[in-house]
């Protein structure tokens, strides 16, 4: 189960949110478990202004959905019980601090749908041993 433990907008429309799925494993310690996902709307906006910007949106629709969704998971073993709060908060801020400037930049929901799209074309093969 999945608890929402931050809602945030940055400035340039990417919405991120961190899910806490921790759980206690052995005695008193825990696993910190935080799901962050980055939504990003398509719009023509990402694209740009040319005549092409609609097309584009339209390509990533047809792949993507409505969105674009970037996804990290932070990730912490061996907490004792007395310090998941702490380690908890701590992870959100450390997460914030790094990534932040880069998710709120202007160029970032351009950059990533393109590299959706790309990974999206790529051939997937699947390998399987000789017997």
């Amino acid at each position: 189960m999945s608890i929402l433990l931050d809602r945030q907008v940055l400035e340039n429309g990417v919405v991120v949110e961190f899910f806490d799925r921790s759980n206690r494993y052995f005695g008193d310690y825990h696993r910190i478990c935080i799901d962050v996902s980055c939504r990003i709307p398509l719009s023509a906006e990402i694209f740009g202004t040319a005549g092409e910007a609609e097309d584009k949106v339209r390509k990533a629709r047809s792949v993507l959905g409505d969105e674009a969704i970037y996804r990290r998971t932070l990730d912490r073993m061996g907490v004792a019980g007395a310090e998941v709060e702490e380690t908890r908060q701590r992870m959100l801020d450390e997460f914030s601090r790094s990534n932040f400037p880069y998710l709120g930049s202007s160029e970032f929901p351009a950059r990533f749908v393109a590299k959706e799209m790309a990974g999206a074309r790529k051939p997937r093969h699947l390998f399987v041993p000789k017997p």
